[in-house]
């Protein structure tokens, strides 16, 4: 998991999936990397309660709109702004629920 905590993963994906121009693809993507995650010190896969900690701080993200505002580049929140409705939120919600399950 590198040296980076829960947090700061689900923080790079935030800012990943902010960013991507196919929300629901780069959640595919997100999700084979969070499979492919592991501990630092033992170099064992990281097991299912910590992906879903990690999504679970993802969802909360996701939820929180202010911290659309918190990605540097402004020029990417705007389109977001502009792209991203409710509905789109409620589906990537969705998407992130159905990862879990999986786990």
């Amino acid at each position: 998991m590198a040296s980076m905590g829960v947090k700061e993963i689900a923080k790079q994906y935030f800012e990943r999936l902010a960013k991507a121009l196919k929300p629901k693809a780069e959640l595919e993507r997100i999700y084979s990397d969070l499979n492919n995650l592991v501990f630092t010190a033992s170099q064992k896969p990281i097991d299912r309660n910590t992906k879903i900690q990690i999504l679970d701080e993802l969802e909360s993200l996701i939820r929180r709109k202010p911290s659309l505002e918190d990605i540097s580049e402004s020029a990417t929140y705007d389109s977001i702004r502009k792209s991203t409705t409710a509905s789109d939120n409620s589906d990537i919600l969705d998407v992130i629920s159905a990862m879990k399950k999986r786990g």
